[in-house]
């Protein structure tokens, strides 16, 4: 991982197309379960029992083979349907302290001074789990272990304005609320929102 998580949604290959590998990347999912969930929403089937086709419903949704590879329409990538049915095959059963420890333990092996913000405050109120630094930058780091709504990103960027009224000596720095999750936790409005407008919030999945 670099030490400047991007926003996944920098993936591509065309202004219209994504590669089934690349939807893979996106929602950090096997590519194995992808085409598995493809299959079952019969968006794609088999020839022959040896490789995947498009179906008319596939086709729908962008779906064209171009060589041996299938590629959709990037507008897949804020499909209501699709989005719950990875959340649910990436679900998985590790806790939040525990996810929390490692997501410290993370940081800090990337450089990170790492500030337990929620620790020493005792509360989430401001979303806040960590404060990252690493030279100029800055992360606010929430580890949501729920589905991310547009109401939760909104009151995220009003927790970085809060926190910056709070902390002055952060004003200087280039600060980023950053949402780390183990799965992709953006529901559909939150995932828009993101990606159409000019917010400062980013996001990274690390399982």
């Amino acid at each position: 991982m670099s030490t400047v998580p991007k926003k996944n949604n920098e993936i591509i290959i065309s202004p219209s197309t994504i590669s089934t590998r690349q939807i893979a990347q996106y929602f950090d999912i096997e590519i194995k379960k992808l085409n598995k969930i493809f299959l079952e929403f019969q968006w794609l089937k088999k020839k022959y029992f040896l490789w995947l086709v498009t179906t008319e419903l596939g086709v729908e949704k962008g779906a064209k083979k171009k060589n041996k590879e299938i590629l959709w329409n990037r507008n897949i990538l804020a499909d209501k349907e699709l989005i719950e049915a990875i959340k649910k095959t990436n679900h998985g059963s590790i806790s939040s302290e525990n996810y929390l420890e490692k997501i410290e333990a993370h940081y800090k092996k990337e450089g990170y001074t790492l500030w337990n913000y929620a620790k020493e405050k005792g509360i989430y109120n401001k979303n806040i789990h960590f404060v990252a630094k690493k030279q100029k930058e800055v992360f606010l780091i929430h580890c949501p272990i729920e589905d991310i709504t547009l109401d939760n990103v909104l009151q995220f960027e009003k927790s970085q304005k809060e926190f910056l009224a709070e902390n002055l000596v952060f004003e200087m720095y280039q600060v980023t609320p950053l949402y780390v999750m183990a799965n992709f936790l953006l529901d559909e409005e939150a995932f828009k929102y993101l990606n159409e407008t000019i917010s400062n919030v980013s996001y990274t999945v690390i399982k």
